[in-house]
Parts: structure tokens; C-alpha cells; sequence
């Protein structure tokens, strides 16, 4: 077997450091899941229209972190384990900053929702 083929694989160490940031990764889109379900709830308590939801942001934080991973699970598949560990936690730092902007975001379109509402 030459090098390069030997690099191409995902050895124990590496799927290990895969499924450790899995975990985090899936925290993030634990986090996405729970605004994109409970958000609408929450405009409805204070009396805000659901319609007036900024659901493509919600779409956007659904999509980030299983895209995000899987880009560095394909990016990292023929690095050495370190580069990999650090590619993981560069997409997670994306993910992360992300899903802050998200965040940010809906808080922005907030009182359009509340102008729509009312």
C-alpha cells in the first residue's frame, strides 16, 4: 500500500476525534432544533406574528452544523490526526460564530415582527 492510500483512510484515532466533535457539533444543532421549534411558540406568548418569523435564519442554523462537519470530515480525510483535530475545531468555530450571527439575527428582525404583528 503506498502513502497516499494509507492517508486516505479515517483510522480509529481519527474516527475517534470524528465522534468526539460529532458530539459537539450535534450540541450546536441540538440548539438549532430547539429555536427553530420553540421560537414560533415564544412570538405567539407575547403576541407576535408567527408569519413575521424569520424562518429562512432558523433554516440557515439548521443547516450549518451538519454542513460544517461534513466538510470537515471531507476536507480532514487525508491529513494527520492533529490536522484533523484542528479542522474539526475550525469548522466548530464557525459553527459557533454562526450560530451567534443567527441568534443576532433574529433578534434583529424582532420588532419587524412586532410592526407585522400589531
Amino acid at each position: 500500500m503506498s502513502d497516499i492510500e494509507t492517508k486516505q483512510k479515517y483510522g480509529w484515532g481519527g474516527w475517534l476525534i470524528a465522534a468526539l466533535f460529532a458530539l459537539v457539533y450535534a450540541y450546536d444543532l441540538w440548539e438549532a432544533i430547539s429555536n427553530f421549534v420553540e421560537l414560533p411558540a415564544a412570538y405567539q406568548s407575547v403576541g407576535l406574528d408567527v408569519a413575521a418569523l424569520p424562518w429562512w435564519v432558523l433554516w440557515i442554523g439548521l443547516l450549518v452544523p451538519p454542513v460544517v462537519f461534513g466538510l470537515a470530515f471531507w476536507i480532514g480525510r487525508r491529513e494527520n490526526l492533529a490536522s484533523r483535530a484542528l479542522i474539526f475545531l475550525v469548522g466548530w468555530s464557525v459553527v459557533a460564530g454562526l450560530s451567534l450571527s443567527v441568534i443576532g439575527l433574529e433578534e434583529l428582525f424582532r420588532p419587524v415582527a412586532a410592526t407585522i404583528g400589531s
